[in-house]
């Protein structure tokens, strides 16, 4: 062991009690041994835990648990077969209550700690959660594997490796989705499909996507394949729509590149319709394979209604709709607004925004190719008088000249949706030493039994 390791109290492979004191931005549970630092998956706070060290690092270590001495009245049985495998979810061993009331404190700490803001003197409200925290997913894709008795299985990587996990019955997505992988594996199986290996190289179908429209009950399938010869028959595709009428399209891509990049340049619409149709409220959305879109309508519902009951502008001022996806928050506003700018670097998001503000016979919508920052110094030259700016960043945030650019702009309000708690304090911390001032912050659960949020801050100028 290096020198500057030589103080640390824990050595890999040895057990230790602990009491957890907290969580990590993660969702995991916090504790200290001789005051050095030690993530725990799964544990909950106040529990006490036996642990095994699995990994040390120079500031902090892992351990993962061998016996739960004092359990927790909040710990809950996870009822994924793969909770402790797959990774993909965080917080299944947590009481759903409890895990919102984790979340509102993820978004506290990172305010206080990273943004330098009082917590007292703001509106944090608490998380809105889910009545039924599961089957909320509308999108997937799965990953495609051969196991070593050759049998074709579907499922994920494990979180951080590429140790294959089966899940065919993800509770995270709808019954018929989980319905559908298992017929789609006995297929994969009968037909003998030549499957992409990573290591070698060899094989062909790396991996299917599923979309599914929430309200109309309809699934799109896309293989995403390295040839272009599927390896499945055009009867057996027939035979799978037969067998499940809510799939009314399916997809092949082409990516012959690298599988780090999910989409090739190709695509055949192998049956079915182009698109399928998503509707929230009273507004529809058109999806295609590559759209951008809510993960999550039900909760999606609620951060769109709550965006619209903060929105405050004068007849005169234009709303700014920053990082706009496909315009689904500009659509859903766009009555409160006489004209909204809509503004995205993604191509195909902002093809699918100009073709949604048609398809809800919207005119007051006018959506922009290109870098925010970017296009924010060239469109201050215009002059027009801004009453509410709207971003919604990446899990990265707001570049510091995008900041810039707002304050210099001086709208009366922002209202900053965020996927990271981190980097939303970050960034309103710019923005209140600026000048402006944190009205409230709602929390929302788009993705429950992780420990992924969103939230939304409220700033007036």
């Amino acid at each position: 062991m290096e020198d500057g390791l030589k103080e640390i109290p824990v050595q890999i492979d040895k057990t230790y009690e602990i009491n957890i004191k907290g969580y990590s931005s993660q969702g995991e549970g916090v504790g200290r041994i001789d005051n050095f630092i030690i993530f725990i998956p799964g544990a909950i706070y106040e529990e006490r835990v036996r642990i095994r060290i699995v990994e040390v690092r120079r500031n902090f270590g892992r351990g993962i648990i061998e016996e739960i001495i004092l359990p927790s009245n909040f710990r809950a049985n996870p009822p994924c077969s793969v909770y402790n495998l797959c990774g993909g979810c965080q917080l299944q061993h947590l009481d759903y209550e409890q895990q919102l009331k984790l979340k509102r404190g993820l978004i506290q700490d990172a305010l206080t700690r990273l943004g330098k803001i009082d917590i007292q003197a703001i509106d944090l409200l608490p998380v809105i959660g889910m009545h039924y925290p599961w089957r909320y997913r509308n999108k997937g894709r799965f990953q495609v594997k051969r196991e070593e008795g050759g049998r074709v299985r579907l499922g994920f990587y494990q979180r951080n490796s590429h140790n294959f996990i089966p899940a065919r019955n993800c509770l995270l997505f709808s019954k018929q989705i989980g319905d559908l992988i298992n017929y789609l594996e006995e297929l994969l199986n009968l037909e003998r499909v030549a499957v992409y290996d990573e290591r070698t190289q060899a094989g062909n179908l790396r991996n299917i996507l599923f979309r599914e429209s929430k309200s109309n009950q309809e699934i799109m399938l896309v293989f995403i394949s390295k040839e272009n010869e599927l390896g499945i028959k055009s009867e057996n595709l027939n035979n799978l729509i037969k067998n499940f009428s809510q799939v009314s399209s399916i997809y092949q891509n082409i990516n012959r590149d690298s599988p780090i990049t999910l989409w090739g340049k190709e695509w055949k619409l192998l049956k079915g319709k182009e698109s399928l149709e998503e509707v929230i409220h009273s507004f529809k959305f058109r999806i295609s394979p590559t759209s951008f879109f809510q993960i999550n309508v039900t909760q999606a519902k609620k951060l769109y209604k709550k965006i619209l009951s903060l929105i405050k502008l004068r007849k005169e001022e234009v709303l700014l709709d920053l990082y706009c996806g496909a315009g689904a928050i500009s659509i859903y506003v766009a009555q409160q607004a006489n004209k909204i700018y809509g503004v995205e670097i993604e191509k195909e998001a902002v093809k699918d925004a100009r073709v949604n503000a048609e398809l809800n016979h919207l005119s007051n919508l006018n959506f922009f190719l290109g870098q925010v920052e970017d296009w924010l110094s060239r469109w201050r030259k215009n002059k027009e008088v801004v009453g509410t700016i709207i971003v919604d960043p990446p899990r990265a945030g707001c570049s510091y000249k995008t900041l810039l650019n707002i304050i210099e702009i001086k709208p009366r309000q922002i209202i900053y949706v965020s996927c990271n708690p981190a980097t939303l304090a970050r960034d309103i911390g710019v923005l209140v030493k600026a000048g402006f001032q944190i009205k409230e912050i709602c929390p929302l659960d788009m993705f429950p039994q992780t420990s992924h949020l969103e939230a939304i801050a409220c700033l007036e100028r």
